[in-house]
């Protein structure tokens, strides 16, 4: 009897595996093709999102699977049908997206820009573009700034399947600029910087966009934890470091780039863990 209750007693003081998120292993989902903030060549991943993954991994005591690939159309959908625990894939915080899932962040902020090729050396202003074909692509919050631009610009957007398309017809000439968040404009820029590509500093379009971690709902107290961890973290010189290391040609055309790109405590607290944002 007494061996009976010792292995009972040596069964119950084992101690359960670590969840997060309700999953003991956590599959995150990151773009493959955005240079500065998650980009995938030869196996090895680098950016701004993938750096924020190793942090996570340090806050977080759980296993980690290897990040999945995911598209700017299936980031949401991926959560739902939980093909992926988390994504961290310059994932804009929105309103409707809100509804279907929750956000930690933002952990950076950005407004969407233009980049241009070798063919538009002259072009400062939007006003220079007139008459250009402006690429943007598909599952964005891109698309809907880019909407208006016939009537502001008199440019004609054009809509493509991923970054990849809109970038090779840019350096082919076959459009005159690409239009997306300035942040990965940036990546871009440093990655084709041979190509003669450059983002327009001081040309924006639309409200500033709060890039946030997407996670499932259901799953409030460890969204809440990891919203007391990016607030703390985004505070710290490791976030500016990190920025600086990613984003480099970012960093020499914006000399006050942290005013503009670091998110608040409040703006975190407003969009974390929430059904809609807070006022």
């Amino acid at each position: 009897m007494l061996a009976v209750l010792a292995s009972s007693a040596a069964c119950s003081s084992k101690e359960a595996e670590p969840e997060f998120l309700g999953v003991k292993r956590v599959t995150v989902a990151m773009h493959n093709d955005l240079p500065g903030l998650s980009y995938s060549a030869n196996y090895d991943r680098s950016g701004l999102d993938f750096i924020m993954l190793q942090h996570i991994k340090e806050e977080v005591d759980v296993d980690f699977s290897e990040p999945v690939d995911v598209s700017s159309g299936d980031r949401v959908t991926q959560l739902i049908e939980r093909k992926a625990d988390m994504t961290i894939a310059s994932f804009s915080i929105t309103a409707e997206r809100m509804d279907e899932i929750d956000f930690v962040g933002p952990y950076l902020k950005t407004r969407q820009g233009f980049l241009v090729g070798p063919e538009g050396a002259d072009v400062e202003r939007l006003a220079d573009l007139r008459g250009s074909q402006i690429c943007t692509w598909q599952g964005t919050t891109s698309v809907e700034a880019l909407d208006g631009i016939r009537e502001t610009a008199g440019a004609d957007p054009v809509t493509l399947t991923d970054a990849s398309d809109c970038i090779e017809q840019l350096i082919a000439g076959q459009v005159q600029a690409v239009s997306t968040d300035q942040a990965i404009l940036y990546g871009f820029a440093r990655q084709y910087e041979k190509e003669g590509l450059r983002v327009l500093p001081d040309v924006t379009i639309g409200a500033p966009q709060h890039y946030g971690i997407g996670l499932p709902k259901g799953h409030t107290g460890d969204c809440r934890r990891l919203a007391s961890w990016l607030k703390k973290h985004v505070g710290t010189s490791n976030w500016i470091r990190d920025v600086e290391t990613s984003l480099p040609a970012l960093i020499e055309d914006d000399p006050s780039w942290i005013s503009s790109y670091k998110p608040s405590a409040a703006e975190i607290e407003a969009r974390s863990c929430r059904d809609g944002i807070s006022p």
